[in-house]
Parts: C-alpha cells; structure tokens; sequence
C-alpha cells in the first residue's frame, strides 16, 4: 500500500495546480444524484481495483421543458436528450484516504441546438493522518460550466455563456480530548467565456472574472461521548476581480467575513448534521456599493425516521456575486427539503421542495432594475430497481421565479425519464 500511496501522491502534486473545489449555484439540485438513497441490497457493489474500490455508471436522459429560455409572456419549448457518466475511485486503507471523482452532463436539444451545453466535473479530496486524531486533509476539483438562462447575467448571448471554476481546499484538523479545532484555506477561481449577442457583436465576459480566497476556523466541543457537539466557527475572506474595474466603471472587488455558532449531532445514524445560526457581511471596494450583510439561520440535517423514509433538509444563506448595473451583488437564503420514501424493496417514491429568496445590494434609482427575485421549486418522482445495477426514474419538477420586475419573472414545468446502470 505505501508505494502505490507514494505513487498517489505524487499524482495529486502534479495535478494540483489545475483542479479545484466548487460551490456555485444556490440550486438544491445542481449535480444532485436522481436516486439519493438505494436500499442496500440494491446497491451496486463496484469493482475492487488493488486497494481502491471503483464505483462506475451513466446515465440516459429525456427532458422536456416547456420554457427552456426562462421567459415571462414567450414560451418556448423543447426535448432535451442527456446522457451522464461518472465514477467514484475510493481508497480501502487503514490509514490516510483518497478519492478521485467525476461526473458529466450532456445535454442535446431536439430544435435549440445552440442551448446544447457539455458540464463536467473531476475531482480529488483525501486525508494525511499525522497520528491518532490528527489529520491534514485536501480537496480539488475542475468545473466546466454553463451559466443557466434563469441566471440574470445569463440572458444576453446566443447561447449559454460557459464558465470554469476552480479551486483547492487544504487544512489541518486536531483533537485535544473533547475539544476539536479545525483550520482551513480555500481558494477558487471563476473564468468566463466570451459570447455573442444576437446582433452578432461580441459579449464581453472577461471582467466577470474573478478570485475568492478564504480562511476558516472551526472549533468543536463534544458534550456527551455520543456525537453531540456545540461548534462555533469565523471565516475571512477577499474576492478579487481580474480587472479592477467592470465594463460599466465600478470596482466589485470586495472583503467579507462570516461568524457562525451552533450545534451538530449524528444520533445513531437517525439524525445527522449542523444547525446554527449566523452573521455575514461582505464590503466592497467601490464606495457607491452597499455592503451585503445579515443574520440567518442555517442547517444541513440528514434524518431517517423510519427504515424505509429518508428526509434532507438544508438552510443556508450567502453573499452572491453579479454584474447587473448598480448592483453590488446580492444576499441569497435557500431552504429545501427533499423526501424519499420506499414503498417496496426496488419501489421508491421522493418529493422536493425548495425557496429561494434573493435580495440585490442596488444603488440606484431606476424602477426597473431587479432588486429582488423569488424562485419556488417543487417536484416528484418515482423510481423502479431492476436489481442492483439497473433502474428507471421518472418525474416532474416545477420552478416559479417572481422579481420585483415583470422581465425578469419566468415558470417552467420539466418531465423527464432516466435509464441508469452502475457497476
């Protein structure tokens, strides 16, 4: 095992300087798996490659959106084909850890060729422990993008604009007893294509560009031997743009921390995850911008309350970056909850809900620019196991965007059907 580590490893330092980790979206289902929890004796076993197990699979799509612009008063629809691939490479040691990951999404539509978008995302995260309890710890990954047409900055090229984010996240993680703390450096990257405007003149994305770098310090208290902490944790951070300043003259750089206190808990497996509440605040470098800054409220809980139904639920609230003019970003607060539920063994049924509330940092005086927007996502599905590596889903999902200006309102209804098989 240590030379095949040694051999790892250097891969991982070779390949670092061009993978990254990613969060973009406030979308509950960006990436989401359709199934999100088999019955384990429909699980797909994988494939056991020295001291790695490979968990391999793909996936066939058909979608029809009856909105695929996201428009208010025109309506245009279409059939979209997918097919989504992905692998799971996970070490099997007593000590230390990696994994490698990726996944894509390929998306053709019948009519709209130009909406057609190639996503992808490779991967890597693992763990170095020192000794018993302390650990360093990493994670990368690449990102290749499409900007999606609900987006407001995403509405004016001809086709979706493409993005690439990445990033790396290292850290260190110590035990003393009963208290745990925690010190992480993220850094990530966001770079935008160039489009093309309707007219044929070019749209220029490059000032959209940016870096974000962030410190994190997390400390845990444990209050009983069973996982029950209280936690309290303080991250700086700076977003630097490439150009100083926005085709339109404003500065968007900016700096920004977050406090947050709570508690997590995992209760024999039952119940699982942080609660908290929080303070953001993000200021940017151009005078004529209001800070972003508030208290919420956030969670992230995995509760199975019986054998057979399993409930996700997740609150969280952040600073947002966009271009729209006079705008210095926006303070975006999600709650979702997603159900899954077996009615037989190889039958199960899920529902999803989500709220998303998106309140713009706008400066200026015109009535028609967007200082807030309001999207509701509801959907169901209905998924059958032909044995453990095979299955079909199907389902229905409904979104509803409501601005404080008509343009940017929009409603959508997507059926889709999935044919998977893993290894």
């Amino acid at each position: 095992m240590n030379n095949r580590f040694i051999r790892f490893l250097a891969l991982f330092i070779f390949l670092l300087p061009g993978i990254v980790v990613a969060q973009q979206y406030y979308d509950p289902g960006l990436l989401q798996r359709t199934i999100d929890r088999k019955p384990v004796i429909y699980q797909a076993p994988g494939v056991r490659l020295g001291s790695f197990m490979l968990r391999p699979g793909a996936e066939l799509a058909y979608e029809n959106n009856n909105n695929i612009f996201y428009l208010d008063r025109v309506k245009v629809s279409d059939d979209i084909f997918h097919i989504r691939p992905w692998f799971n490479l996970n070490s099997d040691w007593s000590r230390h850890e990696l994994n490698f990951n990726f996944y894509a999404d390929i998306a053709k539509y019948n009519n709209f060729g130009n909406e057609d978008y190639e996503d992808w995302v490779a991967s890597i995260n693992g763990r170095f422990d020192v000794k018993r309890g302390s650990d360093f710890n990493y994670k990368a990954s690449y990102m290749q993008l499409h900007e999606a047409r609900t987006s407001p900055d995403g509405r004016r090229g001809i086709r979706p604009n493409k993005f690439s984010f990445s990033g790396f996240d290292v850290g260190y993680h110590h035990n003393f007893n009963r208290l745990t703390a925690a010190l992480n450096y993220h850094v990530t990257d966001t770079n935008y294509d160039n489009n093309v405007r309707i007219d044929g003149s070019i749209l220029d994305n490059q000032y959209r560009n940016r870096q974000r770098d962030a410190l994190l310090l997390r400390v845990d208290y444990a209050l009983s031997t069973v996982r029950r902490n209280v936690f309290f944790s303080a991250e700086g951070n700076n977003v630097n743009y490439d150009q100083k300043f926005d085709n339109a003259g404003f500065e968007r750089s900016s700096d920004g921390y977050r406090l947050r206190g709570g508690v997590s808990w995992d209760e024999n497996g039952i119940i699982q995850g942080d609660l908290y509440v929080e303070y953001i605040e993000q200021k940017y470098d151009d005078p004529r911008f209001k800070k972003i800054n508030g208290f919420g409220i956030g969670a992230k809980l995995d509760w199975t309350p019986t054998k057979l139904t399993n409930v996700n639920l997740i609150f969280r609230n952040a600073p947002q970056e966009t271009t729209q003019l006079n705008s210095s970003g926006y303070y975006s607060s999600l709650y979702s909850v997603r159900v899954q539920h077996e009615i037989r063994r190889n039958w199960l049924v899920n529902a999803r809900a989500s709220y998303t509330n998106n309140d713009y940092g706008y400066n200026g005086t015109d009535p028609d620019a967007l200082t807030r927007t309001k999207v509701t996502r509801a959907g169901a599905g209905v998924s059958y196991l032909f044995n453990r590596n095979m299955y079909i889903t199907g389902g229905y999902i409904y979104e509803k965007q409501n601005a404080n200006v008509s343009r940017f309102d929009y409603g959508t209804n997507r059926w889709f059907i999935t044919l998977g098989a893993e290894l």
